[in-house]
């Protein structure tokens, strides 16, 4: 073996063990399904499972009432669905991630051997595997198109650079043929690699032509511009033909973007945050991916600044600008609109891949250059391998963190078993009907690629055209808590019009839901084995044997289809080839296994410029710097952790360290802030707490905490906590007063024995009255008489329409009363509608969670229908007339009838008694409260109560007595003269003439009526 070879094979053992540890650790991780916690597998997932099933089938009908796959590059989601056909979609998923990660690892080298030493590249390749924000990328938030289509770019750049130095034809085809795949596994990073990967690629080679002169050559323009055309031709060139490419390979993709615009409220997304605003976003989208990279900036920068790297230097800089988010107005300005659109941690990812090169030259210099001999010099060896040590286990500790943040910290929900609701959507037809899911996160997509059941959610928000969820900045409705009031907004626009999507099913992983599920008229069927609650909504009609889809022209699935794995093809061919192509001998005769590996690890460029080495350090002024830094680190670092000592140790920090742990239901935890009084130990404060119960208790999410300081001494506290609790039924206000003492582990939490005695005659049994229930199972076959249910007779009293304003904005209600006059219990669905002069519709919404969807045989219940929203009237100057329908079927669900009340009127407000006469307690109470004036019901206003009432307790309440602002009975032209409408089956009531403003003084009368939701089995 000749010595070049063996020096070769000398330098390559770097990205060979690179290539090795970024296999052990990250396949390690991935078999172990680390992706199944993160952000994206999962969603990749579900697009390589349509692939699975229907290749050349671009609708997928799946999410959204059904989308085309062309919104997504394919080359990903058709690797996994190749692989799934073999050892089945997850374990698909991880071989195609870690091949990713093994090209990425190649990709890294050889753009870094266009900068740096091939010993400097290798050292990059080792710092790849465990780079911060690799592993972030891949083990958190699962991305798995953007190390693919990064890998086939980086590998694209040498034989760029080659061509535009030589101008050989072969290099070109190499070049394109890997843009060409780049663009078919992720659009985006050929667009932005473009500009900051290729670009000062060519600003770096015309560069070199430009300072590279003949001996006795003038130094005049002209002769410069002689030296630059070729690389300016070929430049435009290569960047014309990529950008032609860059729209040939999904074409489809394009096509669909100009036929079928995205046009919705930009959902936030922390990366685009201030994150001097937002510490937790700066966390996760700055300090954890720059953690491995950022101290090797300033270094890049110098080494940048004033070489012929300078154009790498500046993409570097612009990449770390534009991953700030809103930090800077630079993001803004140079992105304009989509900024709103792009998810700006993928700008970060880049700028921590960019800087390797430099990191690597970086460490090749304190290793085996100037920087290593003065360390010598000044260091011992013991010392050195410390530093080193220490250095380098902090860099595998924080890898190993971060991998297996999603684990420490929860980000996901925990993982879910799927074959129970699988199993539930298979059995008898439920698969007819569309369902939802709640609190499953992004597994929600896992269960989706498992059933060829529906849902109109889904959790690709590009693809969504549904005016539900474009209208809101909801990225998906199986998270809709997290976006606050109007994400739950969102969420009850399906949930009171069910019938819209043929929405009959809900899976439930949150009990944060259930309150508004029962009171929208949702009632629980079973809960499966994997604690996952079904809920149903009765009366919905299953969906059509055909659904609409678009029509797609033949040639755009064979292209979607077809091209990216021919690509795929055509380039690993076009790699493998030797550089002479007129060669007698094929390639495969002429190289061995080995031969070919150490030839794909070369550069494959002929290193055109000498590294410039740095200055002799001067030893004695960096000595006293050094030391001078050292010792300002020391005692910032003691300053700050004395500050934040401190502040954990204050009575306002302490409040709201025990809040956050009762938040989280942390209960042992929250207990170390209370002093016990009186006997309190762990297990009755234990105690205590699992008898309490309420809307705030069980089914809240607190919002934010302030406090203030109402008394201090030096060894006493009073300290007032202001909540805001974040629940489906809306936000409410809580404020509580605690008393602290200074005790030796620090500020306490004065704490006694709740002293609530329960009822002696609590135990008790209560009637229950049992009524025919329906089979559930679906057949066409001939079934018992039995089987075949009439509707219950509604009767529809007392409507008028009313106009209010809320929050600024004008609604309109339907307000009226519903009576069950048949002799079975009924679950009802009112509907109102407003027409205009022309019977054409205006607007039609259900009624949500205003009314009592399930009556007794002669009970009776007020409903209000409020047109907000997605449902709001557009143009009210035409609104003439509205109707009123109402249908019913049996139902033996939520027929309970616990509380009692008593009200007696105080000027404006109602003093309410409750009671709770049954023997289950009641975990949120609502009263609805009907006001009356003398032509019938005026108004309806419903308020929960915030705490739970146990078996025979008796607690009481306050009801405001007012009319919201802005009420105005509409004067609408009268339609019919029936007093009241009788339903048989389906039917409609129409408005009765009112034409007067109501005031509150004109109000003759109030009715209570209770609902109580009795909590989750």
């Amino acid at each position: 073996m000749t010595k070049p070879k063996l020096e070769t094979i000398i330098t390559l053992r770097l990205p060979i063990l690179a290539g090795f540890l970024m296999l052990l650790l990250h396949g390690t991780l991935l078999v172990n399904q680390s992706f199944y916690r993160t952000y994206d597998a999962l969603i990749h997932i579900f697009f390589a499972s349509h692939y699975a099933q229907s290749w050349f089938d671009p609708w997928e009908p799946r999410w959204y009432t059904g989308f085309t796959v062309f919104s997504y590059p394919p080359l990903a989601h058709q690797l996994i669905a190749a692989l799934s056909w073999l050892v089945g979609l997850q374990f698909a998923f991880v071989v195609v991630q870690i091949l990713a990660l093994l090209l990425l690892t190649l990709g890294v080298y050889r753009f870094s051997s266009l900068l740096v030493s091939s010993k400097a590249a290798g050292y990059a390749t080792l710092l790849l595997v465990i780079s911060s924000s690799v592993i972030e990328t891949v083990h958190v938030f699962g991305q798995l198109p953007t190390i693919l289509s990064l890998g086939f770019l980086l590998n694209a750049l040498p034989f760029a650079m080659q061509y535009l130095r030589s101008g050989q034809r072969f290099d070109l085809y190499k070049a394109l043929s890997l843009l060409a795949i780049t663009t078919t596994a992720h659009h985006v990073t050929t667009l932005f690699g473009t500009v900051f990967f290729l670009l000062p690629l060519v600003a770096t080679v015309a560069w070199q032509a430009r300072i590279t002169t003949r001996p006795l050559e003038p130094d005049a323009w002209w002769r410069v511009m002689y030296r630059i055309t070729p690389s300016i031709y070929r430049s435009g060139l290569l960047l014309g033909v990529a950008s032609v490419l860059l729209v040939l390979m999904v074409l489809p993709y394009w096509l669909w973007v100009q036929n079928d615009p995205l046009v919705q409220t930009p959902i936030p997304h922390a990366s685009r945050d201030n994150f001097l605003q937002n510490p937790n976003a700066g966390m996760m989208f700055f300090v954890l991916p720059w953690f491995s990279t950022l101290m090797f900036l300033p270094y890049a920068i110098f080494q940048t600044r004033t070489t012929w790297r300078w154009a790498f230097g500046l993409s570097l800089c612009l990449l770390l600008l534009l991953g700030t988010g809103s930090t800077t107005p630079l993001p803004k300005l140079l992105l304009r609109g989509a900024f709103d659109v792009l998810t700006l941690e993928r700008f970060t990812f880049w700028a921590t891949i960019m800087i390797l090169p430099f990191a690597g030259m970086a460490l090749e210099t304190m290793l085996h250059g100037h920087f290593a001999v003065w360390l010598k010099l000044r260091i011992s060896l013991r010392l050195r391998l410390v530093l080193f040590g220490s250095s380098l286990l902090i860099l595998i500790g924080m890898a190993i963190f971060i991998s297996n943040m999603s684990r420490l910290r929860q980000f996901q929900p925990e993982p879910i078993t799927m074959k129970p609701v699988v199993q539930f959507l298979e059995k008898d037809e439920h698969w007819r009907y569309r369902y939802l899911t709640l609190g499953f996160g992004d597994q929600m997509a896992w269960l989706s690629a498992n059933t060829k059941a529906l849902t109109p959610d889904g959790n690709y928000h590009s693809a969504r055209r549904l005016i539900e969820l474009t209208s809101t900045p909801v990225e998906r409705l199986d998270g809709a808590k997290y976006k606050g009031v109007p994400g739950l907004g969102s969420l009850e626009d399906f949930l009171s019009n069910p019938q819209r999507f043929f929405l009959k099913f809900i899976f439930s992983n949150d009990t944060f839901y259930d309150p508004l599920l029962f009171f929208h008229g949702w009632h629980q069927v079973v809960r499966l084995e994997n604690n996952v609650v079904v809920w149903e909504r009765e009366d919905i009609s299953p969906l059509p044997e055909r659904l609409p889809r678009p029509a797609i022209a033949l040639w755009q699935r064979l292209a979607w289809g077809c091209l990216p794995f021919f690509a795929l093809l055509i380039a690993a061919w076009v790699l493998l080839q030797p550089a002479d192509i007129t060669a007698k001998v094929l390639f495969w005769h002429r190289y061995d296994l080995g031969q070919k590996i150490l030839r794909l690890l070369q550069p494959d460029v002929v290193y055109a410029f000498s590294l410039e080495t740095p200055q002799v350090l001067q030893l004695t002024p960096w000595k006293w710097l050094f030391r001078a830094v050292a010792f300002c680190v020391f005692i910032s670092a003691g300053a700050i952790f004395y500050g934040f000592h401190s502040a954990r140790v204050t009575p306002e920090k302490t409040v709201q360290q025990y809040w956050n742990d009762l938040d989280f239901g942390r209960f042992a935890e929250s207990y170390r802030f209370v002093l016990p009084q009186n006997g309190l130990t762990l297990e009755r404060y234990l105690l205590d707490r699992s008898v309490q119960g309420g809307l705030l208790t069980n089914y809240a999410k607190l919002e934010g905490i302030t406090t203030k300081i109402l008394g201090l001494t030096a060894s006493q506290a009073t300290v007032q906590a202001n909540l805001t609790w974040l629940t489906s039924l809306g936000s409410f206000s809580q404020t509580t007063v605690h008393q602290l003492v200074l005790s030796n582990q620090g500020w306490r939490i004065q704490g006694s024995p709740s002293n609530n005695p329960r009822p002696p005659v609590r135990f008790q049994t209560e009637a229950v009255q049992n009524y025919y229930r329906a089979p559930r199972r679906l057949t066409t076959a001939i079934s018992d008489a039995r089987d075949i249910l009439d509707r219950p007779q509604l009767r529809v009293l007392q409507q008028r329409l009313v106009r209010w304003y809320h929050q600024g904005q004008i609604v309109y209600s339907v307000i009226g009363e519903l009576e069950n006059v048949d002799a079975r219990p009924a679950d009802c669905t009112v509907t109102a509608i407003l027409r205009d002069a022309k019977n054409q519709v205006l607007a039609e919404s259900n009624v949500g969670s205003l009314m009592l969807h399930k009556l007794l045989p002669g009970e009776r219940t007020a409903f209000r229908v409020d047109f907000f929203g997605r449902d709001t009237v557009k143009t009210p100057e035409r609104l003439a007339s509205f109707e009123v329908l109402a249908k019913a079927v049996v139902t033996q669900f939520d027929l309970q009838r616990p509380l009692a009340t008593w009200a007696k009127p105080q000027a404006k407000v109602l003093d309410v008694k409750i009671s709770n006469i049954s023997a289950q307690s009641t975990m949120i109470p609502r009263v609805f409260l009907s006001l009356y004036d003398n032509k019938g019901l005026a108004w309806l206003e419903v308020q929960p109560i915030k705490q739970q009432i146990v078996p025979r307790q008796t607690i009481e309440s306050q009801v405001l007595l007012v009319l919201p602002k802005g009420y105005v009975n509409l004067p609408i032209k009268n339609v019919s003269s029936d007093a009241d409408v009788v339903f048989d089956a389906l039917g409609k009531a129409r408005l009765q003439p009112l034409t007067a403003p109501l005031e509150l003084s004109q109000l003759k009368a109030f009715r209570i009526q209770m609902q109580a939701f009795m909590g989750s089995p």
